[in-house]
């Protein structure tokens, strides 16, 4: 299934694969659809499997800007501790948001 027609609250608990074809722009799509198999109750080991075409956008875009988006809502929310912290600056240019030019002043 898709992973639009699988984000609508399924429990999963029998899958042990999982096939990222596709990668989305909000790396929190994939976690949800990851989570529909890591449930309670699931007794098998769930193995995810990605499939990325080499020198594609999703591989030189999309994967990359998933990561970053991971790293900053990491350093959002308490889990990045050895990140430095960010400036508005950067979150617009991580999310392709132009915004005015932020200068931090003391």
């Amino acid at each position: 299934m898709t992973l639009g027609t699988g984000a609508v609250g399924l429990n999963l608990a029998v899958a042990s694969r999982i096939f990222l074809l596709e990668p989305q722009w909000n790396p929190s799509i994939e976690d949800q659809a990851i989570g529909r198999a890591l449930r309670l109750g699931q007794k098998a080991q769930v193995v995810i499997i990605r499939y990325i075409v080499a020198n594609t956008v999703e591989q030189a875009g999309v994967l990359s800007r998933q990561q970053r988006k991971i790293q900053l809502a990491g350093g959002g929310f308490g889990k990045g501790k050895d990140m430095p912290p960010e400036t508005l600056q950067s979150l617009l240019h991580a999310f392709n948001v132009d915004g005015p030019s932020v200068s931090r002043q003391a």
